[in-house]
């Protein structure tokens, strides 16, 4: 009862309470008041520029402009992540007008600029553009797009996709500048340094990773380890590298190791901290400037990192630093890399508008301060041609209706690659060979091409006609031809030798090639042979026709490429040494017999720290070599 009793007064009172309430306010009665909503992320349009090293060291910039050129800003290489800092400036869409304004201010090509952002895609340059502000690279003047699909027509990695941009021709999924049947392809660094130019690779990512990979070395398998990447990119020896990773290529600097004698022939030096590289800046030797961040820890918009640098930095410093040492007025080839975007993109919840959507957005930002950078390089050097693309798109990422005023509406539909197409901004003399943007267009209506068209340019650029080649009849490209061996006389046993002298097989060494039987009924047998003259069997005698035999396989099939190695003629073989050689002893036996003319063939001698290695040295007296030579790098 007096439960009942209190509820009734309850009641009573707040009826009195509301009654006198709407008195005060005229007799009306109040709307209920809707709950607080969430408060909605803010996407900004400000570009807080990461700080970097600039508070323990000064970034060199290169020095006086060649004559008669535009007056650019200096440019910006710091921010303090909270303020708005950008070099896409009036002042530098000021002088960008001018020169386009000239028609005879680009001259003949000297200098070629690679900027690769790794997964930036078509949408995310558009939604960077509407949520982040003003992009300088949609302005340069040759616009295109590009198509990415591997040669079997499937989406892309970074080592195909690169492959096309670096080879001018397009691969198997995970090769890194090697045609699907493993031949060796001319990159544009080989090309430049067959030139008398300077080559440059600068990454934010691992140096080893496929992109800078791809500018640098031959591999049938981006991931079949690293550390014959990095060993490959050390007899490579570019004139500048600079990426992470530093702790992994720190050994071979040292006297003890197996590749010394190529770093120390090559003049190289690595240098690992901020003060020693921008220190070591008028050193003369070659340039490795190595980074030991963790990973994905530096040189993105979201970190506060004073020890590494930021993507402009590096920008700066890498045309700096070629600038300064092109003492031979060659000019130079160089890649820089942004690998975040991709790293981003890999972290998308497909069809939510996240974070990692967002972080893909402020890097494209990011990559166009880059653009600004090299852009003010350009303009001050009409003799270079800047190239701005991407190797794939990462995130099938979707602009969906209403996107323009709600971010959240930028989704995407899966966190890998896709097919989608990539955008491709150019300036310079000869790059207008990669416009396909019609008058009146907006700059993401461009025609797309095939991804090894940027390649083909940049190869016509430095003066190779026909670089790269054709996906139908592999007309171009390749640098290692077969080398067969022809019989004189009929036997049913062959010999022969590979000799390494000054380039030895250590113990661990992965020793791979490929080698071409008359049958599946033959047989081969592999043979290490010491200075002393020792014999160790890395392979029994085996018939070629076994694919379950450890350490003979069909051709490519771990790079998943199926294919049967017989139909097409090839075997690889790869085995790991167990002990020091100089001689490899390839002995092939028949089931029947090798009759007089009948051709062998060998191509694609690998060891573990050179993608083609020593020469060749045929010893029998039974058979005559042809082919060129495997390349001598002793």
């Amino acid at each position: 009862m007096r439960k009942t009793t209190f509820r009734i007064l309850s009641v009573l009172l707040a009826m009195l309470m509301l009654v006198s309430f709407a008195a005060c306010n005229g007799g009306d009665t109040p709307e209920p008041t809707p709950p607080t909503p969430d408060p909605p992320k803010e996407y900004t349009t400000e570009f807080y520029m990461t700080n970097g090293w600039a508070s323990k060291v000064e970034t060199p910039m290169w020095g006086d402009p060649d004559p008669g050129t535009v007056t650019v800003p200096d440019a910006i290489l710091q921010g303090d992540m909270e303020h708005e800092v950008t070099n896409v400036t009036p002042e530098l869409k000021a002088a960008l007008a001018e020169a386009l304004a000239d028609p005879d201010y680009f001259k003949d090509v000297k200098n070629v600029i690679i900027i690769i952002g790794d997964g930036m895609g078509i949408t995310h340059v558009r939604a960077s553009e509407q949520w982040s502000g003003e992009l300088i690279m949609t302005q340069l003047p040759n616009i295109g797009a590009s198509t990415t699909l591997t040669r079997e027509g499937v989406y892309t990695d970074s080592a195909a996709g690169g492959t096309a941009i670096s080879a001018g021709y397009k691969t198997t999924k995970l090769f890194v500048n090697m045609d699907a049947e493993g031949n060796n392809l001319l990159n544009v660094s080989e090309l430049a340094r067959s030139q008398g130019k300077l080559v440059g690779v600068v990454t934010n990512a691992e140096l080893a990773d496929a992109t800078p990979a791809d500018f640098t070395v031959h591999n049938k398998h981006r991931s079949q380890g690293w550390t014959k990447i990095e060993q490959q990119q050390i007899v490579f020896g570019a004139d500048l590298f600079m990426g992470n990773g530093g702790g992994d290529y720190t050994d071979y600097f040292s006297t003890g190791s197996d590749l010394y004698k190529f770093v120390d022939a090559n003049n190289m030096k690595s240098y690992t901290t901020a003060a020693k590289i921008v220190g070591g800046f008028n050193d003369e030797n070659k340039m490795w400037a190595l980074f030991g961040a963790p990973a994905n820890k530096f040189a993105r918009f979201d970190t506060t990192s004073k020890v590494y640098p930021n993507l402009q930095q590096m920008t700066a410093y890498a045309l700096s630093w070629l600038d300064a040492h092109d003492t031979d007025d060659q000019g130079f080839v160089v890649m820089i890399e942004n690998t975040y975007p991709d790293h981003f993109g890999h972290g998308n919840i497909p069809n939510d508008g996240s974070a990692n959507t967002y972080g893909i957005v402020k890097e494209v930002q990011s990559t166009d301060e880059a653009v600004a950078i090299a852009l003010k390089y350009v303009l001050e050097h009409p003799d270079t041609a800047l190239i701005v693309t991407a190797d794939h798109e990462t995130g099938n990422t979707q602009l969906r209706p209403g996107w323009e005023d709600d971010f959240t509406k930028v989704k995407a539909a899966s966190g890998d690659h896709s097919t989608q197409p990539v955008p491709v901004f150019a300036i310079g003399k000869g790059t207008e060979a990669l416009n396909t943007l019609q008058e009146g267009q907006k700059w993401y209506e461009a025609e797309t091409y095939l991804n090894a068209t940027i390649g083909q340019v940049i190869g016509e650029l430095l003066g190779a006609e026909n670089f790269g080649g054709d996906v139908d009849t592999d007309s171009y490209g390749k640098t290692s031809a077969e080398f067969e061996i022809t019989l004189t006389q009929p036997t049913t046993q062959l010999t022969y030798t590979l000799d390494f002298e000054g380039v030895p097989i250590r113990s661990g060494n992965l020793v791979q090639f490929k080698i071409k039987p008359q049958s599946a009924t033959d047989k081969v047998k592999l043979i290490l042979v010491d200075k002393n003259g020792n014999e160790e069997v890395l392979l029994k005698e085996t018939p070629f026709g076994s694919t379950t035999t450890e350490g003979l396989t069909p051709a490519y099939k771990q790079a998943f490429v199926e294919k049967s190695g017989l139909a097409e003629g090839w075997y690889q073989i790869s085995l790991t040494a167990g002990i020091g050689s100089k001689t490899l002893k390839v002995v092939l036996t028949s089931g029947s017999a090798y009759l007089t003319g009948s051709t062998i063939g060998m191509d694609d001698m690998t060891i573990q720290y050179a993608s083609t290695i020593g020469e060749l040295v045929f010893h029998s007296d039974k058979a005559t070599a042809s082919g060129d030579p495997l390349i001598d790098l002793k």
